[in-house]
C-alpha cells in the first residue's frame, strides 16, 4: 500500500535545488524567495544547511547561489563526463569559424544522440534538436564512433570503419544534407563523442579547409578534457602531415589569433634558461602577456628583456610560430582596456567566458608586459622541407 504522506521540508529542499539547477548563472536570495514563495527565515535556514554540506555554493557573501560540487558528485560517472563534454563544447572559442550547424553527439546502442549544438547563423541551415537520435551506421558521427569499437559493428561496415580510422574523419551525404564528423578523445586516442558539422547539400562538399578547422576544434575539445595529444584511434590521420612550409602572412596572423597556449623562454640571472607556459594576446603588432604577483619570470626579463615565445599545435597540420623580441613592462593606463581588461580578454579567449566573481582587488597585484617582436617565424608540416 503506497504511503500517502509527504514531508514538506523535503519538498522545499528539492524545489530549491530544482530552481537553482534551472539557473546556471545562479540566483540571489531575493530571487529565490520570490520564486519559492517561502519565508526569508526558512529560506536562509535551507541555504545555510545546503551550503555547509556543499550542495550549493556562493562566490561571496552577497553573491548568487549555484548548484555545488556535492550534488554533482551524486551523479554517476558517465553523467559527470557528459557534463564536462557539453561544457567543453560550449567553451570552444572557435565554434563560430564554421558557419554551419555544429553538434556534439554520443553513441547510444545503434544510434547517435545530440547532446549539445550550435545552430548555423545562415537563413538556410540544417536543424538538429537536442536529444535527437539518428542511426549510427548511416551518419558521419555514428561512423566515427563505431570505428572506435569495430568488433561490435556488423561485418559489412568493417571496410568503411577501417577507412574512417585511417583518415580520422567520416563524411556522409544525401539529397538534403552533407555531414562531416571527427572524433573527440579525452585521452587523445579513444573517441567518446563526435563533433559533427551538418550543412545543406546545395552548398556542396566541404573542402579541406573546413575539415582542418573541424579537426582543430576536436583537438581543442580533447585538450580541454585532459588529452596531451590528439591521435584518434592511436595514430595521426593520413594525408594531413605535409612537408614543412612557411606560413603566409595571412596564415600567420590567423594562427596567432587562435587560442593556443604559449611558452615564454627567458634567462635567469645565473644564465640558466627559464620556460613558463602562459596565455597571450596578439594585436597585430605586439604580444601582450600578464604576470601574477608571484611570477618569478617578470624579474628575469626586467634584467634581460630578450625573450622568445613559442606557440604550436600538436595535431596536423602541425603549425608553429617562434617569436623573438624584447619584453617591456607596461603601466595599467597604457594597456588597451587596462590590466583588468586584458585579463578578462585572455580568460574569454581561453576559457570561453569571463569569470563571474569580481577580482578587482586581486587584479591590483598583476602586471602587464608586451613583447616587441624582432623576428617571427611561422611554419607548418613536418619533414621534407625547411627545418624548424
Amino acid at each position: 500500500m503506497p504511503y500517502p504522506k509527504q514531508v514538506p521540508a523535503v519538498e522545499k529542499v528539492l524545489r530549491l535545488l530544482e530552481v537553482l539547477a534551472a539557473a546556471p548563472d545562479g540566483l540571489t536570495a531575493g530571487e529565490l524567495e520570490q520564486s519559492l514563495q517561502i519565508s526569508r527565515s526558512s529560506l536562509f535556514a535551507l541555504l545555510n544547511t545546503l551550503k555547509a554540506r556543499q550542495y550549493i555554493e556562493q562566490t561571496d557573501n552577497r553573491g548568487p547561489y549555484r548548484i555545488g560540487p556535492a550534488l554533482y558528485a551524486l551523479a554517476p560517472a558517465h553523467l559527470r563526463e557528459l557534463d564536462a563534454l557539453i561544457e567543453a563544447f560550449h567553451s570552444t572559442p572557435d565554434l563560430d569559424s564554421i558557419p554551419e550547424t555544429l553538434a556534439l553527439t554520443r553513441l547510444d546502442g545503434d544510434e547517435t544522440v545530440v547532446v549539445a549544438r550550435q545552430d548555423s547563423p545562415r537563413p538556410v541551415r540544417v536543424v538538429l534538436e537536442l536529444g535527437q537520435r539518428r542511426p549510427a551506421a548511416s551518419t558521419a558521427d555514428g561512423l566515427v564512433l563505431l570505428a572506435a569499437q569495430p568488433h561490435s559493428a556488423p561485418p559489412e561496415l568493417q571496410p568503411v570503419l577501417g577507412k574512417v580510422r585511417r583518415r580520422g574523419y567520416a563524411r556522409t551525404a544525401d539529397d538534403e544534407t552533407i555531414n562531416l564528423a571527427v572524433p573527440v578523445c579525452p585521452d587523445g586516442y579513444h573517441p567518446v563523442a563526435a563533433l559533427l558539422m551538418a550543412a545543406p547539400a546545395f552548398r556542396g562538399r566541404p573542402g579541406q579547409a573546413v575539415l582542418l578547422t573541424l579537426r582543430q576544434m576536436a583537438g581543442q575539445l580533447s585538450y580541454r578534457l585532459g588529452a596531451t595529444v590528439y591521435r584518434p584511434y592511436g595514430h595521426p590521420p593520413t594525408k594531413t602531415v605535409e612537408p614543412t612550409t612557411e606560413l603566409s602572412p595571412p596564415e600567420l596572423e590567423e594562427f596567432l589569433r587562435r587560442s593556443h597556449g604559449a611558452r615564454l623562454a627567458c634567462v635567469r640571472p645565473d644564465g640558466a634558461p627559464h620556460v613558463v607556459p602562459l596565455w597571450y594576446e596578439w594585436d597585430g603588432t605586439y604580444v601582450w602577456i600578464t604576470a601574477s604577483a608571484g611570477a618569478n619570470w617578470k624579474s628575469y626579463i626586467r634584467q634581460n628583456p630578450w625573450v622568445s615565445l613559442t606557440i604550436d599545435e600538436p595535431w596536423p597540420p602541425l603549425r608553429r610560430v617562434l617569436i623573438v623580441g624584447r619584453a617591456e613592462p607596461v603601466a595599467d593606463e597604457a594597456v588597451p582596456g587596462g590590466i583588468a581588461g586584458l585579463r578578462e580578454r585572455l580568460e574569454a579567449r581561453y576559457l570561453g567566458q569571463r569569470r563571474l566573481q569580481n577580482e578587482t582587488e586581486e587584479g591590483a597585484d598583476w602586471e602587464a608586459f608586451r613583447i616587441v617582436p624582432q623576428k617571427i617565424i611561422g611554419r607548418r608540416g613536418l619533414g621534407g622541407g625547411k627545418k624548424s
